[in-house]
């Protein structure tokens, strides 16, 4: 699959391949959402499999309001384990390009052990207020300038899957202070926060990108033309990224859905297969965006093709309608994946079991219960 291992370039670093490792979240954190040694286990197999880019799972900028109980925080405490991750990491693979993906869960967020708030009305917890969203949008920006000072290469700056950054974007944001309502308004909490990113970075070699829905599935999500329209309309996405690169962000990473809501569209499972390729159409249309910018676009949903997958990835690399290939699932069931392609070794195929998933709604440790040993008896002792 020569696409696949051809060097590509992000920002102003040389990427050693077009392999996405996407940001898989373990709820698998220390006290306080510190750096467990289970963290570092799994990040240390992901360098070993050769990815051209590892994005470290949703790092929270508050202890808080957590989707997930053993959520990673991102703070002053919790640095120095940051430190020795990306150590870990850059010691088995000196060449990956490392980012770390930064968020808060917003209405998301589980009521049974932290606070669920909202930016909306429409939206389900605390309405938050206009000073707390500004301290929000502030913590995105120490959470970020904390990860360039751990050693990481970049930022994830998540605006997808239901989280607080795709709540912002929504016509559903029906608020009327300067963080809701017009378009202008919506966007104000990533343009703000990556204008000040970028005046506040050490290099510009540092990276800054966004994960984004395209489509959320539901009315007034992402993707829709109006708070009360569920038909896709891609208007206001296409935007976005037009936004994006206007802002000089590096990269977009394009996926779909709500997981806790949507999950068929965000993963598309043995059933419902097919709905990968509205992921590839989401990802050409994006790419059609930026055909003149220099930023780069990263698909998505390629683990439920299995094998299938690498020459649908090649095609669409060859095709240039995507410049990097991101995998999710696909991690947890080989992390060696990259590197075992290459060799012509066995790789183990993710069955789309689901079995991580049901990991995480229970709220325990979350791997891959088909062929990773720890987690096959992990799962065994938690059902």
């Amino acid at each position: 699959m020569e696409n696949l291992f051809k060097k590509g370039i992000i920002g102003n670093r040389i990427i050693q391949n077009r392999w996405v490792a996407q940001p898989m979240e373990g709820n698998s954190s220390g006290l306080g959402g510190s750096v467990s040694e289970l963290t570092i286990d799994k990040y240390k197999k992901l360098a070993a499999g050769g990815w051209g880019v590892i994005i470290v799972e949703a790092l929270s900028v508050t202890s808080g309001s957590l989707a997930r109980k053993n959520a990673l925080v991102m703070n002053h405490r919790n640095l120095d384990g940051f430190k020795k991750l990306v150590d870990q990491i850059k010691a088995i693979n000196p060449d990956v390009t490392l980012l770390f993906q930064i968020t808060h869960s917003g209405s998301i967020s589980n009521p049974a052990f932290s606070e669920q708030v909202s930016i909306s009305p429409l939206s389900e917890g605390r309405l938050l207020s206009s000073d707390e969203i500004e301290q929000i949008k502030d913590d995105f920006i120490t959470c970020s300038l904390l990860s360039e000072e751990a050693g990481a290469d970049g930022i994830d700056y998540k605006c997808c899957h239901g989280y607080l950054g795709a709540e912002m974007l929504r016509p559903a944001n029906v608020r009327t202070d300067k963080w809701g309502g017009s378009w202008e308004n919506r966007t104000r909490f990533l343009r703000e926060g990556i204008e000040e990113i970028i005046a506040r970075r050490k290099t510009s070699n540092f990276i800054l990108g966004s994960r984004i829905s395209v489509y959320e599935g539901l009315k007034g999500c992402c993707g829709t033309s109006a708070p009360n329209e569920l038909i896709e309309d891609l208007t206001e996405s296409l935007q976005l990224v037009r936004l994006m690169d206007s802002l000089h962000m590096d990269y977009v990473n394009v996926s779909a859905g709500i997981p806790a809501k949507t999950p068929n569209l965000t993963r598309p499972v043995q059933n419902a297969e097919l709905m990968y390729l509205n992921h590839l159409r989401y990802t050409k249309e994006v790419k059609n965006v930026l055909k003149n910018s220099s930023m780069k676009v990263i698909g998505s949903a390629y683990s439920i093709l299995r094998e299938r997958a690498f020459s649908v990835a090649d095609e669409m690399l060859e095709k240039h309608y995507t410049d990097f290939i991101g995998w999710g699932r696909q991690t947890l069931a080989d992390p060696l994946t990259p590197r075992k392609l290459r060799n012509k070794e066995k790789i183990n195929f993710c069955m789309a079991c689901s079995g991580c998933s049901k990991m995480m709604l229970k709220q325990i440790n979350v791997g891959c219960i088909l062929f990773d040993e720890y987690y096959k008896k992990y799962w065994k002792e938690n059902l």
